[in-house]
């Protein structure tokens, strides 16, 4: 009972210090590690940040509430200097405006919040501060700032909602709207980019980094129309900027769809929208010199020892260069910023644009790190066949791992996306669609039952064919395959369709059966007799047994219906004396058909909340799929080559050459 008295007692005394360094506090650790979840899945950092995002915020309210109880008596001129502090908290960073996708429709409920604590540090200030002097002026001053940066974050979270974005895609992502060139010779050139300039333009960078960064920026307008379900459109500068990375820098083509997530996760979670305006731009310049302005008076002109306490002064300070520093770094940031480096680009201030890119490279590389996230460079894996033949196989614990997107599989399937964007003209039903081969067999499925029917299927037959030939081909397949099946336990919500847990459950369980059963025939020589290899994994037996033993063509029932007709389309295949290389090429490009109509079907809001945790691999195949759309249309906009004599037709590659 004397503890908790002691504690009362300490918490009436101290209350609004700790809540104000807290208040503080919370603001420091988002402005340095919010950024971070855009590269980082984990869930403690995301526990973290989401209970630092929601106190940083009651803290302040309920601080500020505090302050304005009139007879409180420890409320004196020093205290009530903080009330202003405490409203640019709620202002927040620019590192984050919103945690989850719904706050940003929530705006209006902000700016009410807004009006209300906007009265509040008004009133406290009435009451407690009165005369003239330079602590007055110092707080009016930081009054002025949080307000302004209050108002800034309820403008971002407006911005970042779907009537935001459409008005973003009408002013920004219109190359019509750059200004004209000037060419060389003096000659003014129209506003309309042209399909060469976009050439131009990209071929001009020094490094492959800033050539990357400005062609995200530029097709950045695709990436936003496909989050708000907008219809692709695309004017020449935009089809020449996708034409040139798709012939001739594929490699660079994946690094550009990963900047334009990472750029939508500003837009969606950040300030950045509003920052990088001329009215973003005159608030953070006006905040910095009121600020600044700030420090002086206090330093200068007020006496903190004049019947203060030292822990209220220390606080005070705390606070004042506090913000100046977070404001002084955050104005480092966003000026070399991509947004900055591309505005002055799209601008032709192309003598300030260098000075924004050593900047990034020297500042902003170091503090952040990369922009794009390196979630998007991993998938997750899960495999029936390997977790029912492992050594822990618990239903209530289901293994998951990372495999990282090797250069093969990207290859692999930017080719294979480039035939279904050849086949169907670019048109997005048909990339879009499922069973495109006619050789492969046709069967309508709920799409879960696709995932796992296809799953045993390739299981089987990889185990069936020499793990030498074509291995990088099998290795490619098997990514993919274990990824679908990885969304299907881990992520059903970004999958078509009603996802059932107990589909792949089922499965797990008749593969498990079968394993027991090859335990127990392990030592028969029957297991072995038609395999081509000695000595074979138990997921090899397991799969022999399935197709040779366990396999009833007949039962439709329960369980062994899925996992039947997935034997079935094993069997089929291998009966139909593909060569491997054919054989492989069907059966990737099936498990790419039902990557392509995953992330078509996902909901945009699924595909938007998953950049706020590290971002998925299937958004970066979706928007990859309408990014090649464009590049479909784009072959017959490309203006004709002018060949001078025959010596330049006979150096032609004939694979770089357009037919269409």
């Amino acid at each position: 009972m004397v503890g908790g008295g002691v504690l009362l007692h300490l918490w009436n005394e101290w209350a609004v210090q700790i809540l104000v360094l807290f208040s503080f506090t919370s603001q420091a650790f988002l402005f340095a590690v919010a950024g971070n979840r855009r590269r980082n899945g984990s869930t403690k950092l995301k526990v973290l940040l989401w209970l630092v995002y929601l106190l940083a915020d009651s803290t302040a309210t309920y601080t500020l509430g505090h302050l304005s109880i009139a007879s409180a008596p420890h409320v004196h001129q020093l205290v009530a200097f903080w009330a202003p502090f405490l409203l640019l908290h709620l202002g927040g960073q620019d590192t984050i405006t919103a945690y989850a996708l719904e706050d940003n429709r929530l705006w209006l409920r902000h700016l009410q919040t807004l009006v209300v604590q906007v009265l509040g540090a008004a009133y406290v200030l009435y009451m407690h501060l009165s005369g003239s002097g330079a602590l007055v002026a110092a707080a009016i001053l930081m009054f002025a700032v949080g307000a302004l940066k209050y108002g800034e974050r309820i403008w971002a979270l407006k911005c970042a909602d779907n009537h935001g974005l459409n008005s973003y895609l009408k002013k920004y992502c219109d190359d019509r709207k750059f200004p004209p060139r000037i060419r060389r010779g003096g000659v003014r050139a129209s506003s309309n980019l042209s399909f060469d300039d976009a050439k131009h333009d990209l071929e001009s960078f020094a490094t492959e980094e800033e050539m990357t960064l400005h062609g995200a920026h530029t097709l950045l307008g695709i990436c936003v129309r496909a989050f708000i379900n907008h219809p692709q459109s695309a004017t020449d500068y935009t089809c020449g900027s996708v034409f040139y990375f798709v012939r001739h820098r594929k490699e660079n083509i994946y690094a550009v769809i990963e900047m334009e997530l990472s750029l939508m996760y500003d837009i969606m979670y950040t300030k950045a929208r509003v920052v990088h305006t001329w009215y973003g731009l005159c608030i953070r310049v006006v905040s910095l010199l009121a600020i600044a302005t700030t420090v002086v008076l206090v330093f200068c002109l007020v006496n903190l020892k004049d019947g203060y306490k030292r822990v209220d002064m220390a606080i005070t300070c705390i606070l004042l260069v506090g913000a100046l520093l977070l404001e002084v770094t955050s104005g480092f940031i966003a000026i070399g910023s991509t947004w900055t480096g591309y505005f002055l680009y799209s601008r032709r201030w192309s003598r300030l644009h260098p000075v924004t890119s050593s900047l990034r490279r020297l500042v902003v590389r170091s503090v952040i790190g990369r922009r794009w996230s390196e979630s998007f460079r991993t998938v997750g894996q899960f495999n029936m066949l390997d977790f029912c033949t492992g050594e822990s196989y618990d239903l209530k614990k289901v293994p998951m791992r990372r495999a990282k997107v090797s250069p093969q599989l990207k290859d692999f399937l930017l080719n294979e996306l480039l035939r279904i964007a050849d086949r169907h003209d670019g048109v997005e039903e048909g990339m879009y669609s499922l069973n495109q081969n006619r050789d492969i067999p046709v069967f309508e499925a709920e799409f879960d039952t696709r995932i796992v029917r296809w799953q045993i299927a390739t299981d089987v037959i990889l185990c069936s064919i020499d793990q030498d030939d074509q291995g990088e081909y099998q290795v490619a397949i098997k990514n993919l395959s274990d990824y679908m099946m990885f969304l299907l336990v881990k992520h059903p919500d970004m999958l078509p369709g009603h996802s059932r847990g107990h589909m792949y459950v089922d499965a797990l369980q008749w593969i498990a059966r079968c394993n027991k059963n090859v335990e127990r025939l392990d030592k028969e020589a029957s297991i072995m007799r038609n395999y081509k290899k000695p000595l074979i994994t138990r997921g090899a037996q397991v799969a022999q047994y399935m197709t040779e033993k366990c396999h009833r063509p007949d039962d439709d029932s329960g369980e062994n219906a899925t996992c039947n007709h997935g034997v079935d389309i094993a069997k089929t295949l291998l009966q139909k004396g593909w060569d491997t290389r054919h054989l492989l090429g069907a059966i990737f490009g099936v498990w790419v058909e039902m990557l392509c109509y995953a992330g078509r079907h996902c909901s945009r809001d699924c595909h938007a909340r998953k950049l706020s945790s590290g971002g998925e691999f299937l958004t970066v195949v979706w928007l990859l799929t309408a990014h090649l759309g464009i590049y479909e249309y784009a072959k017959f906009r490309e203006p004709p080559r002018v060949y001078h004599n025959t010596h330049d037709l006979l150096r032609i590659d004939p694979l770089t050459v357009n037919l269409s």
